[in-house]
């Protein structure tokens, strides 16, 4: 067990590093954080190759995955700038734009921690959002997640390389966890996949066992 848990956080450091490495041309930084996601989910063994091919198979799966956040950054970006030199109305604006950046967060990561190549990007999108709404505990984590790591990079800047791989973790986690057990607590949550992860046959059973399969 201790083992698994080991091998679980080195993966999870090396695909935030693989992530990081993918994500320098900015417009890529969604799909390679995505591309992580579905390596923690399926637990496929981590590896540059092996990112390399997911991560080709997970961009050219939906061109969403390539604009829509891009898109989405650009206007954020602007909306700062306009709010920065003092607009009128620049604090309403302000608290209007942290309301919808902290919802785009969650929805996005609940995107990318669910997402399936196979099924319609827009199926998804719709999918997360629903999730955001219904899941409230678990978005409240996921807000909490992203917070967190975005702290720890303004604080020690050298962690951007490796800090995708833990917040993959928290995406994988919330969107693997049977919708009946949102009140379990985040660390029962982790460990259950963790669990998954490194044995899914167990974990299967035990899905079994309580009604969610």
């Amino acid at each position: 067990m201790t083992g698994g848990r080991f091998a679980l956080f080195a993966d999870c450091l090396l695909l935030g590093l693989f992530t990081a490495l993918a994500a320098i041309p900015i417009v890529t930084a969604y799909p390679a954080f995505v591309t992580a996601c579905t390596m923690l989910r399926d637990g496929s063994a981590v590896g540059p190759r092996t990112y390399l091919s997911r991560f080709r198979a997970v961009a050219g799966s939906a061109p969403f995955l390539w604009w829509g956040p891009s898109c989405a950054l650009a206007v954020t970006a602007v909306d700062i700038v306009a709010i920065s030199a003092g607009v009128p109305g620049a604090k309403p604006l302000a608290a209007l734009l942290s309301l919808a950046a902290a919802t785009a967060a969650v929805i996005a990561l609940r995107l990318a921690g669910g997402w399936q190549p196979d099924r319609r990007w827009r199926t998804e999108l719709a999918a997360a959002a629903r999730g955001a709404g219904h899941d409230l505990g678990g978005s409240a984590l996921l807000l909490l997640a992203a917070a967190c790591a975005v702290g720890i990079v303004a604080l020690v800047p050298i962690t951007a390389l490796l800090v995708a791989g833990p917040l993959a973790v928290a995406a994988v986690a919330i969107e693997s966890r049977p919708r009946s057990a949102g009140r379990r607590s985040p660390a029962n949550a982790v460990a259950a996949v963790a669990i998954e992860f490194r044995h899914p046959a167990t974990a299967k059973a035990a899905a079994e066992r309580n009604g969610h399969v």
